[in-house]
């Protein structure tokens, strides 16, 4: 009974992780299919839409703590809006391959952060696994260059990945006293506040658009971020974060996929040994890297 039970609670965490994973893969292309709108107001819509979709479950079961740090809160914000804007726009200018591989090399990006700012130390392997990490990244922005004769898709993909860095790094911190619901909540309304003020000083239009771009902006706040995002954080609760941040290196193989079928792109051969140089380095990192190893989101 007991085995069974344990086989049942292990199935459950394989079938949720694997919903969320194709869930998160599937974001780089609800963006391509929604590229009638600006890239400013695809990651607008994607922050309201899911702020919308859980206000009523917040306020619902709205949570006891306070929020620690409104100063922190407002950073992790802020540093998700960027995330998002600078990632988004990425796609505009590079593919779906090198854009997902790219802004995937967060933990490497994490990992630094750690060491030279909050005195974690770095293994060995910890370190080569940066400087594998770093130099398929290069390898992926030396190829647009010579592919494209275009760097910007590859250097927006890089500063998404460093705003994400900085939000990890927040969210560890906030959530150390705060629950989950208490945390994404505010942290996705406050991206939306910051991504709207950002669309309103651009003076971007944010509704003359056909009603299946509009579609796909709902989308892409139900299913990556609502759903997507929901089910990691979920897991977060039973398995470590190494091991969840591992499971998460099928995205970039998922969403590459996926742009292979539904929009036909290609991966040459350089973009593909950048990625096995990025894919190792990451799991490097994520699996031995820095002492301690958990990251609590």
């Amino acid at each position: 009974m007991t085995s069974l039970t344990h086989r049942s609670a292990r199935f459950k965490l394989i079938l949720i992780l694997s919903i969320g994973l194709v869930c998160v893969s599937s974001g780089s292309i609800l963006v391509r299919l929604s590229q009638e709108a600006p890239s400013l107001v695809i990651a607008f819509f994607r922050m309201f839409w899911a702020s919308l979709l859980l206000t009523p479950l917040y306020w619902l079961n709205r949570p006891a703590e306070k929020v620690s740090s409104w100063p922190l809160q407002l950073l992790t914000g802020l540093a998700l809006a960027l995330h998002f804007a600078f990632w988004i726009a990425s796609l505009g200018y590079t593919s779906v391959a090198v854009s997902v591989l790219l802004v995937n090399t967060s933990p490497a990006v994490v990992a630094t952060f750690s060491y030279l700012f909050m005195g974690e130390r770095l293994t060995l392997r910890g370190m080569m696994g940066l400087l594998c990490s770093f130099l398929g990244g290069a390898i992926l922005v030396l190829s647009d260059l010579h592919r494209l004769g275009d760097w910007r898709g590859s250097l927006l993909a890089v500063l998404g990945a460093i705003m994400l860095a900085v939000y990890l790094l927040v969210g560890r911190k906030l959530r150390q006293d705060t629950s989950l619901l208490a945390y994404i909540y505010p942290t996705y309304l406050l991206a939306a506040l910051t991504l709207a003020i950002i669309v309103i000083s651009s003076h971007s239009t944010v509704l003359s658009f056909s009603w299946r771009t509009h579609f796909f902006l709902l989308l892409l706040g139900l299913v990556p971020q609502c759903i997507g995002h929901s089910c990691y954080n979920w897991a977060l609760r039973y398995l470590s974060a190494t091991l969840v941040s591992i499971i998460i290196l099928g995205e970039p193989v998922l969403a590459t996929l996926m742009a292979w079928w539904i929009l036909e792109e290609t991966v040459g051969p350089v973009v593909l040994v950048g990625a096995v140089f990025v894919g190792l380095g990451i799991f490097a990192v994520s699996r031995w890297g820095i002492i301690p190893s958990e990251m609590e989101l």
